[in-house]
């Protein structure tokens, strides 16, 4: 594990200003900083979490920042340890942006997020000693999927379980509909041997397989086949647990669930932190057999 990491002064004017800093690529100003790892981790929480959410649930967010901070070098920028691109590492916003995205409620906000920072200051989720790949997504659906029908290596620590409580999360269910015309353009360009006509989608298309978390793993296009994950990034759906109807003249998708499923489900982990569980059972809960330990 490569870490680049030391002990500095801090930041003038930052709540962390001292102990173990990181190198953090800013994407927006295109160059690497020197940043206090707490205060990354709360520049993270604030961009990846709703700052609404339960103490307990942002202190299990917290820790998994933490752990994606320090895991290792970024892939895309591999002079730092994280970039603030959510596509690559984790997504970030600084004080300035706070600020804008949360106006009025700025300090209260601010408080609880520091808190949740504090409160878990140099904690990581661990597997045999070493921090683990952290995944996370918004809303699992109900469960959450074994990594690798998501990803290509197999994990101990990412297998799917049970997310209850979630109904009430924004975005728990979701619909996408097309034209059968834009449908049939957008698959048979994709999968030029699926040869799908308009007319005929209702012979032509179906759902074969789907794994314990109802997501789709195997679906029937014409003369194709395609998983859940391809369908879903064509036409933009929230999650890979849907269904495939035809109303008229158009395709219809029904979603549940929001993001690849993989790992802490943060719909999830409120519903476990309203119901009274402290962070270290949610993180427990979605990574398996992980400790949680000081790095």
């Amino acid at each position: 594990m490569i870490l680049f990491l030391a002990m500095a002064p801090g930041i003038a004017g930052e709540r962390f200003e001292a102990g173990t800093f990181i190198i953090v690529y800013d994407t927006k100003s295109g160059a690497p900083v020197s940043m206090p790892l707490e205060l990354y981790v709360e520049r993270a929480l604030a961009a990846e979490a709703p700052a609404s959410y339960h103490l307990e649930a942002l202190k299990a967010q917290a820790t998994a920042a933490r752990t994606r901070a320090i895991a290792g070098r970024c892939a895309r920028y591999p002079q730092a340890n994280v970039c603030t691109d959510y596509t690559c590492c984790q997504a970030y916003l600084d004080d300035a942006a706070q600020r804008v995205k949360w106006g009025l409620s700025y300090p209260l906000f601010r408080a609880k997020l520091e808190r949740a920072v504090v409160d878990t200051a140099g904690l990581i989720i661990a597997y045999d000693d070493k921090p683990i790949l952290v995944l996370y997504h918004a809303i699992s659906g109900g469960r959450t999927e074994d990594v690798e029908l998501v990803y290509s290596e197999p994990l101990p620590y990412l297998r799917g379980v049970d997310s209850p409580g979630e109904e009430s999360a924004s975005k728990y269910k979701g619909r996408v509909s097309i034209s059968r015309d834009e449908f049939v353009k957008v698959i048979n360009k994709a999968f030029p041997s699926a040869g799908l006509a308009s007319a005929s989608l209702e012979s032509q298309v179906d759902i074969l397989k789907r794994s314990a978390s109802n997501r789709v793993l195997d679906a029937r296009l014409g003369g194709a086949n395609a998983d859940g994950r391809k369908l879903r990034g064509l036409f933009g759906l929230n999650s890979a647990n849907f269904t495939i109807a035809f109303s008229g003249g158009e395709v219809v998708f029904d979603t549940i669930g929001h993001g690849h499923g993989v790992g802490m489900s943060q719909a999830g982990a409120e519903a476990m932190a309203r119901g009274g569980a402290d962070y270290l059972q949610i993180l427990t809960h979605y990574y398996t057999g992980v400790a949680i330990m000081d790095y």
